[in-house]
């Protein structure tokens, strides 16, 4: 049973320390002048007398004799005329009846007037006042003195003197016994509900006594199902093929990959136990006393917020009839209540947030999966520490600090409940889903949940083989097992939305402070403050749901589509799709689902999954065994992804004879059932829902992985700092005010205003600013975090064409090899950039060796192949075809005899067979018919040097490698072109049936083919501008390496004087070996460690004697590496003793530049830019990836730029830094908030004093809100600087700028504290605060000391803005900031008004520089015409005199002009330079210098 015992333990913790006085420890009030001299003691004017009690009215003084009353009134006992006295209190009986006293007095009427006291001393002012009075009244003599006394006895029940002073005996406060009803039922309703829990716990540990070993460890991937052809059911009988179980707890996680599903021990029965990836399922049944306990749960929260607000309403009278303390008895009873039921439910409210995950499913019953009604799935969920080299000993420490309480805890396991579905149907078979993925239960036992995926073959063959599509059984059976194929995104209601926002600590944080302000009369302010958390959650709310919507409109798409269901084709819905359907392709349809194409070809647009702009052609499956692996490699030609559109397709009927023939067009597919007809253009599906590239990427979105930058890391650290400065300021606090329990409440207030709650959302507002900007330069942001990371980018990587370089190819010649007959060496012959005078096998293999296609008069496919094919003039011929086997018909473009061609007729030929171009044989083929001739002629198109190992040796000229490397040099891009002839071929189709190296065999070459790729116009500006900005700009192209150096030299990012070394791997010894080589004369280079040894010797003699940083950080020596040579690299374990040498990476796989990037990341933030073509992946791992897309919903990477422009690069670096500086200055600026309002607060706590609430609603509502959105709009620098902006919250540098203005702001204020107890007008008019009530804190404000401490820091919170939005290097000069410069101007000309302008209404409404009416008059003003509250200070007034008030602006100014100069001069500027050399010379630095 709950007792009264811990509301007493907690008041008698508060109040048994000795009650001070709460004034100046150090000092006491009016003691002494300015010169030591005793203070004499003032005269107070303006009091009011107390009543005159006396026997009859007759003994009223002639100052207060009551008036003749009318006719038909009665002078009543109170003094006053009424018409009947019956409901008349008399005040002389002091609560009492007239048998309680010995005589009864009778009151005489109130005094109108005030006295004047002299001497006024608050330790004996009632007897003062009574002399006073009586004087006044002439009940004494005129020259009688205070020791005189005033002839008039105090109150007292046995008086019976004439007259009497109505100084009734302080009645006894009402005393709340806690054993009141609502006491005894508050104790019955709490003990009630811990018994409850109490019981429930009991009794659901015995009931899940069992329960550890019905858990099941389970993986995210999928179990690999088949489907039976034999002994099929009715429902289509479904097999398993691949079904590992899981590993045992402790083994090693590398296994984990292939787990289905397994039941665990006891000894693992928690996902902190689990290897990373794997999932803890536990299954529960609902019970209805669990149900209505966690109902109860939350009435109890709902409970206690109540209940505080029952105390806060009684505090201000608004239980019992507007009396206060109505309910609770008294002041200090209604406070030690309030502290108490605020810390309970501040405790329960946390551990209600805290354990919220688990909550509902604590008041279930866990039970064997097979049989629960929900599903509660469990995951270990690690952050991805960005940047992890920021970390200094101290961040260290406290993250392994919190390692260790998340792990005990188990906060980083992410809990979320599912619902167990089952069929109506079959009440056996059971699903979830969780995170937009099917779980099934099956398994041998049928005891275990698992998702699965469907094989329906892996080569084109296997493939093929389903070309007849699913039954009804079959796609139902499928469906239960995958789901449909639609990724629902729940969005939830405005309301609810509000709600889960505010369930975060962060607002409980600031709810539990709000209700100490309301309750401490601090109303006002309270419901600004709230105004401004709920007009900010509802703005985070419309923010996201609108994020949310989006993501929404891209994963919940439906659409009709023609399936082939049952052998038959029939309308159906997208979701309804699962794999191994058979759907036809319409032209303008978006694809749902991945797949391969069956027959027909599809042109897609992938811009909005891929970046890539160009469409691309897809071309359906051979009948072959060449594997198929979706979207990797060659097997990417033939699949189409969800989420493209359809450009165009094959589109003819298969119908009758005449209509056999297919034809491109962009129309919709219609099916003659009549005729039996089908389709042309058909896929079959593969993937659906969440396993598709879009779902995945989708699933990305819903459900990040959490990743901490270096913000995160060191504001715990921060966090600390903050709030063991905060605790000492609560200390303080308690001590100077006195003590008691109001001094709790002062402590609070320095805990809230030193912890400002609004320091997390200051590191994000730089963020949403910066994605804005980036916006509106069309740069578009889909992770808004990436955004401060692109503020810390060192190593910037490039694709090269398409991206250095312009869209694309310009062909430039052809070099054909001649080979005579009689020499078995073969030579180069003269360039020809005319193809039409090639010899007619070139110009053939030209015509056919590509992969394009035709949409409408636009050429689709390879830009490269593009460009060659236009270059030949060929026409690829539309409409019917001549016979099925022909993949494309291809017709000269003469007529006539050309000189030097030994073509006389237009030429027809035919494609029969054709290979695509796969990344790792760097070649593509074709086999053509050549109508006229009757030969079937094999082309070979790819890298000069793959090809150069694939021709007969006698093909390969003798100056192959130097011709190849001479036109690389010129920036050529070369390819080669082998060919060999089959002759007349009888039977085609054993053509089609050649297995790719049958085809490629025994070839010859016969030319290279040559094209130029010019540098876009602005590359080298901008790489120019990168390189500026002390970013190192790397080169990972696909291209080769002589190319890659010719551009690099093109663009900037090699020094036209610097040495290339290039790096290759020679094959011709026993053991591969990496050669190093110049590039300008091709000789080897034995020692390129000592170069390199000696060129960063170089560099770093040049860093301090060189100002300009792209000077001496630019490398004589750079390095070039084959992909063959980084791969040697890595395996030998060197590649990163080189990989901050090696500026261009040639050859490059997509895998191979996402492992360069990746390596990249180990030692530096890294950025990568990109088309988004083969260059996906290296995207989406590096820090920072930007695609050149002209999608602008691109979700290739964090950011996209329609403008295909390399200094949207630049631009993306100079907003990131722009956003990481406003936000470190926006946390700068509420630090700085926050240790000068404590500051503020202990001073005035010192003094007793309090500034004005006026001052504090200016402060609080005002200059901090305003000042921190307007530190946001500083506007972004124009270029980049040679540094970037540190992110770290406790780094030297941010620390000496809080700390160093904390500290002038702190020597100013104690200064002028000083001064103002120098001057004489001040000294013996100091506010003493013995005989005010210190909760009544409002009082306390008119004063000299609240009035100078409101100025000083009214000028300090002010100029802490501008002195953060200093632009230095990575944002525009501060006046550029127009409404901070507005914002700014006006506080400062307010404050000014405020300090130096004489009374006036709006100093007044600050109460400052005011006073009463008559004192105000007195000192020589005119009296004022607007309402001003009485003043509570004997001086009636704070006018401060006019050289004071000027002095004391200029002091302000100074205050002001000093942090300017701290911040521009020491923390920015030369002697923070200075500084920084010393140390660095002393310590050394770990700073990370790239070359540039």
């Amino acid at each position: 049973m709950i007792t009264t015992r811990p509301i007493y333990a907690l008041a008698a913790i508060l109040g048994s320390l000795t009650l001070a006085g709460a004034f100046p420890a150090f000092n006491t009030p009016n003691s002494v002048d300015v010169n030591g001299d005793t203070c004499p003691l003032l005269d107070r004017n303006g009091i009011s007398c107390p009543v005159l009690c006396v026997r009859s009215f007759d003994d009223c003084p002639d100052a207060i004799k009551p008036a003749l009353c009318a006719a038909n009134e009665q002078l009543c006992d109170d003094g006053s005329c009424q018409k009947s006295c019956d409901a008349v209190v008399n005040p002389c009986l002091c609560g009492l009846t007239d048998s309680d006293v010995s005589s009864v007095y009778k009151a005489c009427p109130a005094y109108s007037g005030t006295v004047t006291v002299p001497n006024y001393d608050p330790s004996i002012k009632d007897e003062q006042i009574n002399h006073a009075c009586a004087k006044e009244w002439g009940v004494v003599a005129a020259n009688s003195t205070f020791e005189d006394g005033s002839d008039i006895s105090s109150w007292s029940d046995t008086a019976d003197e004439s007259r009497i002073w109505s100084d009734c005996p302080t009645p006894q406060e009402p005393q709340l016994t806690f054993t009141e009803s609502f006491c005894i039922a508050f104790y019955a309703i709490l003990g009630a509900e811990l018994v409850l829990y109490l019981l429930w716990h009991f009794y659901k540990k015995i009931r899940e006594r069992h329960a550890a070993g019905l858990r099941q460890v389970c993986s995210p991937l999928p179990a690999w199902l088949g489907l039976s052809k034999d002994g099929q059911n009715e429902k289509g009988a479904v097999v398993v093929l691949s079904n590992e179980k899981a590993p045992s707890i402790g083994a090693d996680s590398s296994n984990s990959g292939s787990t289905s599903g397994a039941k665990i021990n006891a000894a693992a029965s928690t996902a902190a136990n689990l290897p990373n990836g794997m999932m803890l399922l536990r299954g529960y049944d609902n019970n209805y006393v669990g149900m209505a306990l966690f109902y109860l749960s939350l009435v109890s929260t709902a409970g206690w917020i109540v209940l505080l607000a029952i105390i806060v309403s009684d505090y201000y009278g608004k239980i019992k009839g507007g009396v206060a303390y109505g309910l609770l008895a008294n002041s200090n009873t209604s406070m030690a209540v309030f502290i108490f039921v605020w810390h309970v439910a501040a405790v329960w409210m946390v551990v209600m947030l805290a354990c919220m995950s688990r909550l509902r499913n604590y008041f279930r019953i866990e039970c064997a999966l097979s049989t629960a009604h929900v599903v509660q799935v469990e995951e270990r969920q690690e952050e991805e520490i960005m940047m992890e080299g920021s970390q200094n000993r101290l961040t260290a420490l406290v993250n392994r600090i919190r390692d260790r309480l998340v792990h005990y805890f188990d906060l980083n396991i992410v809990i979320e409940s599912c619902t167990i579905s089952r069929p109506s149907d079959d009440k056996t078979r059971a699903f979830f889903e969780y995170h937009c993925t099917r779980y099934v239960l099956s398994g041998s036992d049928g005891q275990t949940f698992q998702s699965h995926a469907f094989s329906l073959g892996s080569t084109h063959r296997s493939l093929l083989a389903n070309r007849n599509g699913l039954t009804t059984a079959e796609a139902e059976e499928r469906s239960f097992y995958i789901g449909e194929n639609f990724i629902r995104v729940a969005v939830p209601s405005f309301p609810v939305a509000l709600l889960k926002e505010f369930l975060s600590y962060i607002y409980l944080y600031q709810m539990m402070m709000m209700w100490v302000w309301f309750y401490f009369n601090y109303y006002k302010m309270a419901l600004v403050q709230f105004s401004v958390i709920i007009a900010s959650a509802f703005v985070k709310v419309a923010i996201r749901l609108h994020s949310e919507y989006k993501v929404k409109g891209l994963a919940e798409h439906k659409s009709e589509c023609l399936v082939k269901r049952n052998g038959k084709w029939a309308v159906l819905n997208t979701a309804d799709l699962v794999p191994g359907d058979v759907v036809a392709v319409e032209a303008g349809m978006e694809v749902m689902c991945d797949g391969c194409v069956l027959q027909g070809e599809v042109v897609v647009d992938e811009s909005s999954l891929t970046g890539e702009a160009m469409p691309v052609r897809k071309l359906p499956l051979k009948n072959d065994d060449m594997a198929y692996d979706g979207q990797h490699g060659a097997s990417k030609t033939y699949s189409v992804i969800a989420g493209t559109r359809v450009l165009q397709c094959t589109g003819s009927v298969i119908g009758s004879p005449s209509q056999s023939q297919p034809t491109l067009f962009s129309g919709k597919i219609s099916v003659d059932s009549a005729s039996g007809g089908e389709p042309e253009t058909q896929i079959l599906v593969t993937q659906t829902r969440t396993a598709t590239d879009k779902g995945k990427l989708i699933k990305r979105i819903l459900f990040p992985v959490r990743y901490s930058f270096v913000f995160d890391e060191q504001l715990r650290v921060a966090a600390l700092f903050l709030l063991g400065y905060a605790g000492v300021g609560f200390a303080l606090s308690i001590w100077l005010m006195g003590h008691d329990m109001t001094s709790w409440l002062y402590g609070v207030f320095v805990l809230a205003q030193t912890c400002q709650p609004l320091i997390p959302a200051s590191l994000t507002i730089g963020q949403s600013v910066a994605a804005h900007r980036l916006r509106r330069q069309n740069i578009f942001c889909i992770d808004l975090p990436r955004t401060i990371m692109a503020g810390k980018v060192q190593v910037f990587c490039f694709d090269k064409t398409g991206t250095l370089t312009k869209e694309g190819l310009e062909y430039f010649a052809v070099q054909g090899i001649t080979c005579d007959k009689g020499s078995a060496a073969a030579d180069f012959a003269e360039e020809v950039s005319d193809m039409s005078r090639l010899p007619n096998v070139m110009q053939v293999g030209l015509a056919s060796c590509h992969a394009v296609t035709m949409m409408g008069d636009q050429f689709i496919g390879n830009p490269v192949d593009v460009e060659q094919f236009r270059a030949t003039d060929w026409e690829i011929k539309q409409g019917e075809r001549d016979s099925e086997l022909y993949l494309d018909t291809l017709l000269s473009p003469y007529l006539e005899s050309v000189d030097g061609s030994d073509r006389l007729i237009r030429q027809t030929i035919h494609v029969i067979k054709r290979f695509e171009f796969v990344h790792a044989r760097q070649s593509m083929s074709v086999a053509v018919l050549d109508q006229n001739s009757g030969h079937v002629h094999v082309y070979i198109k790819g890298s000069f040097e793959r090809l150069k190992h694939m021709a007969s040796p006698e093909s390969v000229p003798a100056d192959y490698d130097s011709m190849t490397a001479r036109w690389a040099r010129e920036g050529c891009y070369v390819l080669a072109l082998a060919h060999k002839d089959l002759g007349p071929v009888s039977d085609l189709s054993s053509v089609a049936r050649m297995s790719r190296e049958q085809l490629e065999s025994e070839c010859n070459l016969t030319s290279l083919l040559l094209f130029r790729n010019k540098l876009k116009e602005d590359t080298a500006s901008a790489i120019m501008e990168l390189k500026g900005g002390d970013t190192r700009t790397v080169m990972i192209t696909g291209d080769t390496a002589l190319t890659g150096v010719y551009i690099a030299r093109q663009c900037g990012m090699v020094s036209p004087t610097a040495q290339v070394i290039l790096g290759d791997v020679d094959r011709s010894g026993i053991e591969p070996r990496l050669v190093w080589r110049d590039t300008a004369d091709d000789s080897i280079i034995e020692d390129v460690d000592r170069l390199l040894y000696n060129e960063r010797k170089d560099i770093e003699d040049a860093e301090y004697k060189l100002a300009n940083v792209v000077s001496k950080r630019t490398p004589s020596v750079e390095l070039a590496v084959t992909a063959a040579a980084f791969d040697h690299l890595v395996r030998a374990g060197q590649i990163r003793q080189y990989l901050l040498d090696i500026r261009i990476f040639a050859r490059m796989t997509p895998q191979g530049k996402v492992d360069c990037v990746q390596l990249h990341m180990e030692r530096a933030v890294t950025a990568m830019c990109g088309d988004g073509g083969n260059d996906c992946g290296a995207l989406r791992a590096a820090h920072v990836g930007i695609a050149l897309s002209d999608s602008e919903a691109s979700i290739v990477s964090p950011f996209s730029s329609s403008n295909r422009s390399i200094h949207s690069c630049v631009t993306l670096l100079r907003e990131g830094r722009s956003g990481l500086a406003t936000s470190i200055a926006g946390y700068k600026f509420l630090i700085n908030y926050g240790t000068t309002m404590s500051m503020l607060e202990i001073v005035q706590f010192y003094f007793s004093v309090i500034v004005p609430q006026a001052v504090w609603i200016l402060i609080d509502s005002f200059i901090t809100v305003g000042l921190c959105i307007a530190i946001t709009q500083a506007q972004t620098a124009r270029k980049l600087a040679p540094s970037r902006p540190t992110a770290r919250l406790i780094g030297a540098h941010t620390l000496s700028s809080i700390w160093g203005q904390t500290a002038i702001n702190y020597a100013f204020l104690y200064g002028m504290m000083g001064l103002l107890f120098r001057q004489s007008w001040f000294r013996c008019h100091e506010f003493d605060s013995r005989d005010i009530d210190t909760s009544l804190w409002w009082l306390l404000g008119d004063n000299y000391e609240a009035e100078v401490i409101s100025i000083v820091c009214i000028f300090q919170f002010v100029n802490a803005a501008a002195v953060y939005n200093f632009g230095y290097r990575y944002r525009r000069a501060w006046i550029t900031n127009y409404v901070l410069a507005v914002l700014y101007s006006g506080f400062i000309a307010i404050v000014s008004v405020l300090t130096l302008a004489n009374p006036n209404r709006f100093s007044c409404m600050f109460r400052i520089n005011c006073g009463n009416p008559d004192t105000l008059v007195d000192l020589g003003y005119s009296r004022p015409s607007w309402s001003i509250s009485s003043y509570n200070s004997p001086a009636g007034h704070n006018v401060m005199p006019h050289r004071f008030r000027w002095t004391l602006w200029a002091l302000c100014v100074t205050n002001i002009v000093l942090c300017l100069m701290w911040e521009k001069f020491v923390v920015l500027g030369p002697v923070g330079r200075l500084v920084r050399g010393w140390w660095v010379g002393r310590r050394g630095d770990d700073k990370l210098r790239v070359k540039l």
